[in-house]
């Protein structure tokens, strides 16, 4: 599958190097229209284990540097699938409580739709550095089928001088489930609570919890004004009968008819979850074009109360705005699950129809929409 290189010492399938060293940083890289995840999984010396990837997944965890696992992957890239240079870096501090590590890169894409493709697709590579900028790397370059490839393995081997890594080329290519059942850590790994919403028009249940609540994320690193936007049509309820009657009647037994009303919840109105329309904005980030890990949250208080609902991203004094071009994506929580939504529209505009959520039948519904447009757009035209 790979080469694993030292300076120029070419390290072939199965071989090691041993190296002291107290901390790593590992880099996975591709530039395929692809998701791909950098995962670690571990075995302590006192015979536990668990793993380190996307908080995406279920029950996923990035570490802490701080506390144990004294490691941290920095983010969950490429969730919208398009070429160009994507990375995912997992820095680790120590690796003293670790008999062994396993270091894995697992394509979502396919591992989703239980897909197989081979890696040698993906421009892909891993490097491998040490704090004394000893650097090896495994390029990604198996034409083996398979949705997960475990390129390395790391483990202590006894020294006088104190604790000796001995990095193997593992270089195997396998299916999603071959993971979980194979590699020490992996075996509570779950695809359950990450769904992409690819194309246009895919869409998936919400599987919402006690209490209704479900949170929309807008996140984007690209240097723009992005503003997070919600325009909903509420529920109509007809009223409730009490027993009937003169005394029902003069004290207005039963509940009243609740009309169905419409609205637009944005930085200027962020709306309440303590009444109605039990939607909330939480901030307004991005101000001055600035980058970096931007995120607004739209938080439904409770999502029978609405019967639609469209997410929606607006641009800052940018009118001709290409939203695919922002390394964008709306994920929806609700409860333990997550959908993805990334922003892939080339169609040039300010406004972006990102998702709706349609509760009509009882069941709240997501749909990927990724319509641009230069009209401002409105609940129940979409």
């Amino acid at each position: 599958m790979s080469e694993l290189t030292s300076s120029a010492e070419l390290l072939e399938l199965g071989s090691q190097n041993h190296m002291m060293v107290s901390e790593l940083t590992v880099t996975l890289t591709w530039t395929a229209a692809v998701d791909l995840d950098l995962m670690a999984f571990y075995k302590t010396r006192s015979g536990d284990y668990g793993g380190v990837y996307s908080e995406m997944y279920s029950d996923g965890g990035q570490g802490s540097l701080d506390s144990f696992p004294f490691m941290r992957l920095d983010q969950d890239a490429g969730v919208s699938e398009r070429e160009g240079s994507s990375s995912e870096t997992l820095k680790v501090r120590s690796l003293e409580e670790l008999a062994e590590l396993h270091l894995v890169a697992v394509n979502f894409s396919d591992a989703a739709y239980n897909k197989e493709s081979a890696f040698v697709n993906f421009d892909g590579r891993v490097t491998i550095e040490n704090e004394s900028g000893q650097t090896f790397t495994v390029v990604l370059a198996s034409k083996d089928m398979g949705s997960a490839a475990l390129f390395a393995t790391i483990a202590h081997s006894n020294n006088l001088m104190g604790p000796v890594l001995s990095l193997t080329n593992a270089s195997k290519v396998m299916s999603f489930s071959e993971l979980r059942e194979s590699t020490p850590g992996a075996s509570e790994l779950s695809l359950a609570n990450k769904l992409l919403l690819k194309g246009r028009g895919d869409s998936a249940p919400l599987m919402v919890s006690d209490g209704g609540g479900v949170h929309a994320t807008l996140r984007w690193k690209a240097n723009v004004d992005l503003d997070l936007h919600c325009f909903y049509v509420t529920q109509a309820s007809a009223p409730s009968q009490g027993g009937g009657g003169f005394f029902s009647k003069l004290f207005g037994a039963g509940s009243t008819e609740r009309l169905s009303t419409s609205g637009h919840i944005y930085f200027r109105d962020r709306g309440s979850l303590s009444q109605a329309p039990f939607i909330e904005l939480d901030q307004d980030a991005g101000i001055g074009d600035q980058g970096g890990d931007n995120e607004e949250n739209i938080h439904f208080g409770d999502i029978s109360m609405s019967q639609e609902a469209i997410i929606v991203a607006n641009i800052f004094n940018k009118p001709n705005a290409c939203f695919g071009d922002y390394d964008g994506s709306v994920i929806v929580k609700s409860g333990e699950q997550e959908v993805v939504v990334p922003l892939v529209e080339q169609t040039t505009g300010v406004w972006s129809v990102i998702t709706k959520v349609e509760n009509g039948a009882g069941v709240p519904t997501l749909m990927n929409i990724n319509r641009v447009q230069s009209a401002c757009p409105s609940a129940g035209l979409v």
